[in-house]
């Protein structure tokens, strides 16, 4: 690998330290912690309305997560009075996730809050610059997903 593609490597990797580090700045809720914020999120878009039950397994899956880290991200959010867990009435194995009026609360502000930031972005970028950024982004993940270790 030459000098130049390392230097663009290091680059890429302090850009996507900077970029991870931005899910911390401004978030509604300083009492959760940034992966307890996305988990609400997902419960929230899974849910539709936000209102009803999910299986833990497809939270799991959706967030590319074990069950063992879900069950550490639910634990104090259930704790907090965010979420409740229910008994799937057809399978004692499953355990159904739900948000409380409080959860759903504060699942709405965390997405107004990324909404906000994902409009400023654009905004900032115009609409060139966006379909440009989200092109070579998808082909990023892409790229990533595929990639073999």
């Amino acid at each position: 690998m030459d000098k130049k593609t390392q230097n663009r490597a290091q680059e890429l990797s302090q850009i996507f330290k900077r970029i991870s580090r931005l899910e911390l700045e401004g978030l509604p809720s300083r009492e959760l912690k940034p992966s307890e914020c996305r988990l609400l999120g997902r419960l929230y878009f899974s849910l539709g309305d936000g209102t009803g039950t999910v299986k833990t397994s497809e939270l799991s899956n959706q967030l590319g997560i074990t069950p063992a880290a879900i069950t550490h991200l639910v634990n104090p959010l259930e704790k907090g009075g965010y979420i409740e867990r229910l008994p799937d009435s057809n399978d004692r194995r499953v355990v159904l996730v739900g948000l409380t009026e409080q959860g759903k609360g504060l699942a709405q502000e965390l997405v107004a809050h990324a909404d906000k930031k994902l409009f400023g972005l654009i905004e900032y970028l115009g609409e060139e610059d966006s379909q440009t950024f989200i092109r070579l982004m998808s082909a990023a993940i892409e790229y990533f997903e595929s990639a073999e270790e």
